[in-house]
């Protein structure tokens, strides 16, 4: 008898899902885990093949896939036997992921979800490092492009940066069938405290 079970029929991910609570930041933060979150959104996946696309063993990517979903940041959708053993697709439950500030500020503090964020580009930071030490030197290193500027702006004018970078990274989420894996951050606060 051959069992070939689809776990949900919608397939294609939601748009954009909140990220609620701490722990499940938390979860995503980690570069190898946000490596297989943007595959799933592309398309469903075996550890087999996600194994293979990044490189790493089934055994470490499934310790991955597991926090994943029990996050709720990934699913099976589908099941089907493979050499009698169940073989499961992978899917991202959003095309996004946003962080609800508001709803995380009721279950943890200002500091927590700060040096949360700031894990992620903690985590960028060390991708950027083991490019340079892992011998990924090519001519496309001189578009490495790593800036910080200091602005003035007020509230209008903020949301508007926001909303403009947002957008921006929005227009590539598709990305190249054969382009190269290329990482891209985004960071946008306020310095100044207490009002001052």
């Amino acid at each position: 008898m051959n069992i070939h079970m689809i776990v949900n029929e919608a397939l294609e991910p939601a748009a954009v899902a909140p990220i609620e609570d701490l722990e499940t930041l938390q979860v995503l933060v980690d570069s190898q885990r946000h490596r297989i979150v943007t595959l799933l959104m592309e398309r469903p996946m075996t550890a087999r093949e996600l194994a293979a696309e990044l490189g790493i063993g089934r055994t470490r990517l499934y310790y991955h896939l597991d926090l994943l979903e029990q996050r709720r940041i990934v699913r099976v959708v589908e099941t089907r036997p493979v050499s009698g053993l169940t073989e499961r697709s992978y899917r991202a439950v959003a095309r996004a992921f946003r962080v609800d500030r508001a709803l995380l500020a009721t279950r943890a503090s200002e500091p927590q979800i700060a040096d949360t964020q700031a894990g992620l580009l903690d985590a960028m930071a060390a991708d950027l490092r083991a490019r340079a030490t892992g011998g990924a030197q090519d001519a496309a290193d001189a578009d490495v492009l790593v800036g910080r500027r200091f602005l003035r702006l007020d509230e209008r004018r903020r949301r508007e940066l926001r909303a403009r970078l947002m957008a921006l990274v929005d227009e590539y989420r598709d990305g190249d069938p054969d382009g190269r894996e290329t990482e891209v951050g985004v960071a946008l606060f306020t310095t100044e405290r207490d009002g001052r």
